[in-house]
């Protein structure tokens, strides 16, 4: 790329790439940690944060991170956290060579400062105190959680801890909440298998077994809605037509639940017209419509893309349970054991 093919595609990657979907991929690296929304700002914090510093604005498309006073738009966020040159993230951006396995500048650091000390029973009465404050007892946490102990710059901390699916840990206390050692899902299989339940965290997970006790599910637990990619979605519509989704109820648990059932629409669509549902995801690269996207490569006009959203699935919005509640958690704690 020459100098005029840099600036236009710098100019349109920074009002096309949307900065959220950039910092979600650095959640599900492990890399940063995703705190939740407050007001009209996203919040992601680096591991070792108590509180998050870094917002993102997703409708201005800028981000900010308050504890180092630097933010900018999407260009300016590789450069720092993938220690990139403007040309390079440019380039990385724009698709215009291979796509790399995202390793952030500062995760060997972190790697190799973050050691695992013990990994053992939950006995630490802090532990079991927060455990039952959540409506768990500890006998139902026990073939899941642990009591993990890890070091990381000299200090020690504890938490309950949940095994994810990259070999790290989900960290879990009335101070902690985080990953260690790699991020994304947690996978659970019940018994024989006659669906798969979605749950956005754990104590989601272990609250709807103790008031359900179903053992015939598999489980995915995202740990972050960050972690609902579209290949895990497309994933999960391949390997079971059965799935029920317990997301928050909050404006990310609604975007995220509604997004899930128009895939599979669409996904059952494919399938009745005989149409490829090994869809070009890298083709979605970046995008902020990404089923738009592909209903136009589809071919696919408005008025039939209406009819599709009326197409039945089995996938269902199971949040109709916990209504008037935050999570199903909040549900057994709040609504149930009062």
């Amino acid at each position: 790329m020459n100098y005029s093919e840099v600036k236009q595609a710098a100019a349109r990657i920074k009002q096309e790439f949307p900065v959220l979907d950039y910092f979600h991929s650095l959640v599900r690296s492990g890399f940063l940690k995703f705190e939740g929304i407050h007001g009209k700002e996203y919040f992601f914090g680096f591991l070792e944060q108590r509180t998050g510093s870094i917002a993102v604005d997703d409708k201005a498309n800028v981000w900010y991170d308050h504890a180092a006073g630097k933010g900018g738009d999407v260009i300016a966020a590789v450069q720092e956290f993938e220690n990139k040159t403007f040309f390079e993230s440019v380039e990385s951006l724009s698709g215009s060579v291979p796509v790399r396995k995202f390793v952030p500048r500062q995760k060997p650091e972190i790697a190799q400062k973050i050691v695992v000390e013990k990994v053992a029973e939950i006995s630490h009465d802090a532990l079991i105190q927060y455990i039952r404050g959540r409506g768990i007892d500890l006998q139902d946490i026990a073939p899941f959680g642990k009591e993990v102990h890890w070091r990381n710059k000299g200090k020690r901390y504890f938490a309950v801890g949940f095994p994810n699916e990259s070999g790290g840990w989900v960290l879990r206390s009335s101070i902690f909440k985080g990953n260690i050692l790699g991020g994304g899902t947690s996978i659970r299989i019940l018994g024989t298998v006659k669906g798969i339940k979605v749950f956005e965290g754990w104590f989601d997970f272990l609250s709807y077994l103790k008031l359900s006790r179903a053992t015939d599910f598999k489980a995915i637990i995202l740990n972050s809605t960050a972690n609902l990619s579209f290949r895990l979605i497309l994933d999960v519509l391949e390997e079971c037509e059965v799935v029920d989704l317990y997301l928050d109820n909050d404006v990310t648990g609604e975007k995220c639940t509604i997004n899930f059932i128009r895939v599979a629409q669409l996904f059952r669509y494919c399938l009745q017209k005989g149409s490829p549902t090994d869809w070009d995801l890298e083709a979605l690269r970046g995008s902020r419509d990404k089923i738009g996207i592909l209903l136009s490569n589809m071919k696919i006009i408005p008025s039939e893309a209406m009819e599709i959203w009326k197409i039945q699935t089995n996938v269902s919005d199971q949040r109709c349970h916990f209504s008037g509640f935050e999570d199903v958690n909040a549900f057994l704690v709040g609504g149930v054991h009062k």
